[in-house]
């Protein structure tokens, strides 16, 4: 599924200046992918870089974009979450810089509704720029129900 989608800040129990994430690109059950353009205020930039170990943080937030969508189309609110594991993380580059846009795509490995495992990508000028598998812990729900 395509566009449009609700505000990113809307599926995910982050608040500035934690929002890393700008949109979701698209959608199905259990995989999505989120764009996000590094600037020099964000989080985790530092003399207008990011470095790619920060990704992670990327990932989990698109983690909770992917539930949090789902949960917002069931109606349901969105629930907060924490990564318990980050297995097999790999950087292919070692940082982006400001102006550059990339691509988180994550898609549930398997899961339940404590557990999930992704697998995660970050993507630079359609190249590979880090990837990794995370386990997230999912906790209570925090937002109000979505529109079903």
């Amino acid at each position: 599924m395509s566009g449009p989608f609700p505000p990113i800040s809307t599926l995910m129990p982050h608040r500035d200046p934690m929002v890393l994430l700008d949109r979701m690109l698209d959608w199905s059950p259990g995989k999505t992918s989120c764009a996000f353009r590094v600037r020099s205020e964000a989080r985790f930039v530092e003399e207008g870089l990011l470095s790619a170990p920060f990704t992670i943080e990327h990932m989990a937030q698109a983690v909770a974009v992917c539930l949090g969508y789902e949960a917002y189309l069931g109606g349901r609110g969105v629930r907060v979450g924490m990564i318990v594991s980050c297995r097999e993380f790999r950087a292919f580059r070692c940082s982006a810089s400001v102006g550059d846009e990339l691509i988180v795509r994550v898609e549930r490995d398997r899961g339940n509704e404590t557990l999930s495992h992704f697998r995660c990508e970050v993507h630079l000028d359609d190249e590979l720029f880090a990837d990794s598998t995370l386990t997230l812990f999912h906790g209570e729900t925090l937002f109000q129900k979505g529109p079903a």
